[in-house]
């Protein structure tokens, strides 16, 4: 059972018994199972790229994004059977940027398995006999195929609201053009800053210009669920209404919040448990508040330690061990978990405005789980 206490002016709310995570595998199975519809497998061809594009969809995820456009569009009095397809799509496109987000960043492991360009290079040399640098460059165009055919189904899905739903055209319309414009060009500068990021000193940041980026990279597409949600659910497009105007800044927020527990997780989470590698974020000399709040209280010497590591591709076990104490010792970790629990408590605020009703203890613990979370 999942359990979270939380106050906030005007809102009192303790929820006891809550199977919270019963209600996030239920949405995840009702997501999956329209993404491996007959219709939708008979289109991928050939056989290596299908698998690509399937290949996280078959792995158990979180789904917390379809799960909280399902969750805002109950909690405005709609149907969550019509928001299926939106649901979907927003699952597929960050599915997308999953893919070239493992190739950008030369990452081996997701979801507890190899990630698409990994994968696809040994399939390479298994079945093509291929050498490892055709192998390589093998993995890397079909993740760079599958990533581009995942985005375009996004939309494609999108579609399926009117044409498979009883949503408004003009609704899906402003999703698409929402999707494919804010939300893709927002998504992208963040991913263009964080690798910009990583050669720049760390005493020229701010924790802004970090939370900025994070936001960019993550918070943006958690609005938009939260805002196709209920305006599928109000059946509006009139994004103003107070209702989506509080939901869409709660989810935004929260997907800040939910991307510094990420980077938490990264450095101190368990690898099984997690289903990616630990310590990738030091050796790409990522740029978080994590690092920010160590350095600002690191003596000359750990800082001089912390730069010669940091960045360092083939930093080996015990400095990454060294710099993860660092991070520790000198409170980078503990102060990013206060920023992330303050920025939940703010977003927890925003839903004030919605009437109580089991959905809204749902988001609740929906933005509980964002922080609490171990994998």
């Amino acid at each position: 059972m999942y359990k979270i206490d939380f106050f906030s002016p005007g809102v009192l709310m303790k929820i006891q018994t809550l199977d919270f995570i019963a209600e996030l595998e239920k949405r995840e199975k009702q997501v999956t199972s329209y993404l491996c519809s007959r219709e939708f497998e008979s289109w991928f061809h050939p056989e290596h790229l299908k698998e690509a594009i399937y290949s996280y969809v078959n792995r158990a995820g979180k789904r917390l994004r379809p799960a909280v456009l399902l969750i805002s569009c109950g909690a405005v009095g709609g149907r969550e059977e019509d928001a299926i397809p939106a649901a979907a799509a927003v699952e597929m496109f960050h599915t997308w940027t999953l893919v070239h987000d493992d190739l950008i960043d030369n990452d081996d492991k997701r979801r507890g398995g190899h990630t698409v360009h990994a994968q696809a290079s040994l399939i390479a040399k298994q079945e093509l006999q291929y050498t490892d640098s055709q192998a390589k460059d093998y993995g890397r165009d079909i993740a760079i195929l599958a990533g581009d055919v995942q985005q375009g189904w996004a939309v494609s899905l999108l579609c399926d609201c009117s044409l498979k739903r009883n949503v408004k055209p003009e609704i899906t319309l402003t999703l698409i053009k929402m999707l494919e414009s804010y939300v893709l060009t927002t998504l992208v500068s963040g991913e263009t800053l964080d690798i910009q990021f990583a050669k720049k000193r760390i005493e020229s940041f701010e924790p802004e210009q970090i939370l900025d980026m994070l936001w960019r990279k993550t918070g943006v597409l958690y609005e938009y669920s939260a805002k196709a949600g209920a305006m599928i659910g109000l059946s509006t497009t009139g994004a103003q209404d107070k209702r989506i105007k509080a939901l869409s800044s709660f989810t935004s927020k929260c997907g800040t919040a939910f991307q510094l527990q990420d980077d938490i997780l990264g450095i101190v989470g368990n690898e099984k448990q997690l289903g990616k590698p630990i310590g990738s974020d030091i050796r790409e000399g990522k740029r978080t508040t994590i690092i920010y709040y160590a350095f600002k209280k690191a003596s000359p010497q750990q800082k001089t330690r912390l730069e010669n590591i940091l960045g360092k591709p083939d930093a080996t076990n015990e400095e990454i061990e060294e710099v993860t104490q660092l991070l520790e010792q000198l409170g980078g970790i503990s102060e990013t978990k206060r920023l992330a629990e303050k920025i939940i408590q703010e977003a927890c605020l925003e839903l004030d405005v919605l009437t109580d009703s089991p959905y809204k203890k749902l988001l609740l613990a929906w933005a509980d789980f964002m922080i609490s979370r171990k994998f």
